[in-house]
């Protein structure tokens, strides 16, 4: 069937590039502190892009309670991890993971998650 010209298959074709087109414009993680991040899965449309991971070695703190710990480590590690979604053309890091040992005198921590393009449907 034919509206105006043009068959359904081609509108539909049209309408793909025209959502696509837009969501490019308006892609969310231009920065890497717009790239959204989630310990868990999120429920919205959304391609997989790569892992990333992110590590620091850094000495532990001389204090007497081992309960204080800094969080700037993590916050760097954070910071990486956005970086690196940014770079491979994410958007957003799903099933995001932080664990931390400490060895001696040090602290290593090790920081990943899957790297994903959140995909942003207008209608």
């Amino acid at each position: 069937m034919t509206f105006f010209g043009k068959d359904q298959a081609v509108r539909d074709k049209n309408r793909e590039e025209y959502v696509s087109e837009q969501n490019d414009q308006k892609r969310i993680g231009e920065t890497w502190e717009n790239v959204q991040v989630s310990t868990g899965g999120i429920n919205v449309n959304h391609d997989v892009l790569t892992v990333v991971f992110a590590k620091s070695v850094r000495q532990k703190l001389k204090s007497d309670d081992e309960a204080i710990l800094e969080t700037v480590g993590f916050e760097n590690l954070l910071k990486e991890l956005q970086q690196k979604a940014l770079d491979v053309g994410g958007n957003g890091i799903i099933y995001c993971n932080f664990t931390e040992q400490f060895v001696g005198d040090r602290v290593y921590q090790l920081a990943y998650g899957t790297a994903v393009n959140i995909k942003i449907t207008r209608f």
